[in-house]
């Protein structure tokens, strides 16, 4: 064995460093949406304005919009240190908040906000692209959809966490919070051993640069299907988010405040979603990750057609199944994004994949918003499951022509610097395991 070999052999990640690594972004993530919850409540007694309030979560999502030149940045450099300094620097960032004294420095939550969805997106692009060194692209499914499942788990909890923390404690508990979040994941990432490559210098124009990302995933014809999959299936269930609150206010004739219980229940579908997606894709196997959209997909739409039925146990039932089928999805797109892309796109790659998924959903958010008012709920809710099926009908088609091979398109999986690696990983990470 060369010396060479030796070294990445001895500093080849280990289980511990995966878990390191999903233990820090599930901490990060989770101070985000008790974040994001409380801000808005804060501006809404600050104000009386609920205009001012949605406003707060429109600060926070509205960055990710950026994705071309996130993913710019998160190819220029090592990903560790990258996501290990953002987090450190986000930890001060969200302190600004407790300068806020009284309604006329609410554009300071604003600005928290905004930086805070800046970074995030920024993150999980960078967290996306070290993943890939993190674990062979067999185990990028499978790590995800554990990953998935960790975080869903977390914003299950994180937003009654993150009210209640509000009323007991106060706005400035939960900034405080979220700096602690930052922090642990940035000594969680800091602590994680990975041999990460050079980047690349820079190839061309700063314009074809940015749209590297988007011209990957049109250019590659597995990524182009599950991108207009997904892109279609997005821009029908963003409606959810208006339809919601229709169907526990004219389907069930509730409060306002019972689609808290139906957004539980869709959580807990998530979790459980997870959990089935690593067993999925274990059946499934290397190189059929689109399969797994398919069928989040599928879910989805079986249970946006069951939110259509009357009564409380069926709407219960129907937000369930679509929390089952939300991992899948998502896992699905961002597995094959991971495998099908090169180390030196990964993070335009990643951006482009995460605003594919904003932008649709901000589309439809804005659409129904505007239908809600003067279109029965029951058909919004039969469109939406019109899009989602036909979305996954075509990715299902177009999946018949890939083939099957798993091969990779990153130059430099784990598992060739440590042939041990993935026994180490566990059964729960390993696709032979179990």
């Amino acid at each position: 064995m060369s010396v060479s070999d030796a070294t990445a052999t001895r500093t080849a990640p280990t289980r511990r460093d995966v878990r390191l690594w999903i233990t820090g972004t599930s901490v990060s993530l989770f101070g985000d949406a008790a974040l994001w919850i409380a801000l808005g409540i804060w501006v809404h007694d600050l104000t009386g304005s609920n205009g001012a309030a949605g406003l707060a979560f429109a600060a926070y999502v509205v960055p990710r919009l950026g994705a071309p030149f996130l993913g710019l940045v998160v190819d220029r450099y090592r990903r560790r240190p990258l996501i290990a300094l953002l987090n450190l620097l986000l930890a001060g960032w969200v302190s600004l908040a407790f300068l806020v004294q009284d309604r006329n420095q609410v554009w300071l939550l604003y600005l928290v906000l905004f930086g805070v969805g800046l970074g995030v997106g920024m993150h999980n692009a960078a967290g996306s692209a070290l993943l890939t060194n993190l674990v062979h692209p067999d185990q990028l499914g499978r790590t995800n959809a554990l990953l998935r499942t960790v975080q869903e788990g977390g914003m299950l909890v994180s937003p009654a966490i993150g009210s209640r923390l509000y009323v007991w404690a106060g706005p400035r508990a939960v900034a405080g919070l979220e700096a602690v979040t930052f922090l642990v994941c940035c000594l969680c990432v800091l602590a994680v051993r990975v041999d990460e490559p050079r980047p690349e210098p820079p190839s061309g124009s700063i314009g074809r640069e940015l749209v590297a990302g988007v011209q990957h995933l049109a250019r590659t014809p597995r990524l182009r299907a599950v991108s207009i999959a997904m892109g279609g299936g997005l821009l029908g269930f963003g409606f959810i988010e208006t339809v919601i609150y229709a169907v526990a206010d004219q389907g069930l004739h509730r409060a306002a405040a019972f689609v808290g219980w139906l957004t539980a229940a869709k959580g807990l579908g998530s979790v459980l979603g997870g959990v089935l997606g690593m067993r999925v894709l274990k059946r499934l196997g290397p190189g059929r990750e689109s399969a797994l959209t398919v069928r989040g997909l599928s879910l989805m739409a079986a249970g946006c057609a069951i939110l259509v039925l009357p009564g409380v146990v069926l709407a219960l039932l129907g937000v369930f199944v679509i929390g089952l089928g939300i991992p899948g999805a998502v896992v699905g797109l961002y597995t094959s994004m991971q495998r099908y892309s090169p180390a030196h796109l990964q993070g335009r790659v990643s951006a482009a994949a995460s605003m594919l998924a904003t932008t649709p959903q901000v589309l439809a958010v804005a659409t129904s918003a505007a239908l809600i008012a003067s279109v029965d709920y029951r058909v919004l809710l039969g469109v939406m499951v019109l899009l989602i099926s036909v979305s996954a009908a075509y990715l299902a088609v177009r999946s018949q022509s890939f083939p099957d091979t798993g091969e990779s398109a990153l130059a430099t999986p784990v598992q060739e610097l440590d042939p041990e690696l993935s026994p180490e990983l566990g059964p729960e990470l390993d696709p032979e395991g179990a």
